[in-house]
């Protein structure tokens, strides 16, 4: 369990790394690496019903922050790494990050709250995106309209494998 969970989360780092480093070069070995996460998966069934519903959840997310203008690529409105990148958190969720679905619901928003603007931040620094505001304001207003997004993907994640497990 702990091997596949650190494998899990280093597959996802190195989509992420890829992503900022090699944006679209990054396509062909990220892809591989999401094919290696779905493999690896010991449930398949749940990834997979969890990327059909919060995969386009997760998109539109990026759509609407390109749209306020919080947020721009070098394409619009946003990169097919990102797809990528996203995909692979997604696939990481039931394994490397299980304890987010562990969390109650307010604990995890308050975790994504927290970090998960950094990865743009990180992404700006980059120079592969640009935030539409200040550092502080963007983490309140995008870091608020992220955690709302994947708190709710948790949520999803969770009826999901109450579905599967009846």
């Amino acid at each position: 369990m702990i091997l596949r969970s650190v494998t899990n989360f280093v597959l996802f780092q190195a989509v992420w790394f890829l992503s900022l480093l090699l944006e679209a070069d990054s396509l062909l070995f990220s892809g591989l690496i999401i094919v290696l996460m779905f493999w690896l998966s010991k449930q398949k069934k749940q990834d997979t019903l969890l990327l059909i519903k919060a995969l386009p959840l997760a998109l539109l997310l990026e759509y609407i922050a390109v749209k306020l203008g919080l947020l721009e690529f070098k394409v619009y409105p946003f990169p097919l790494w990102l797809v990528f990148l996203w995909t692979a958190l997604l696939l990481s969720l039931n394994t490397s990050m299980i304890f987010l679905s562990r969390l109650k619901l307010w604990q995890a928003f308050l975790v994504c709250m927290a970090f998960a603007p950094a990865s743009y931040w990180a992404g700006a620094r980059f120079e592969v995106i640009s935030l539409g505001l200040p550092l502080w304001q963007f983490w309140l207003v995008y870091g608020a309209l992220w955690s709302t997004v994947f708190t709710a993907i948790i949520f999803i994640n969770q009826k999901i494998k109450l579905f599967i497990n009846r």
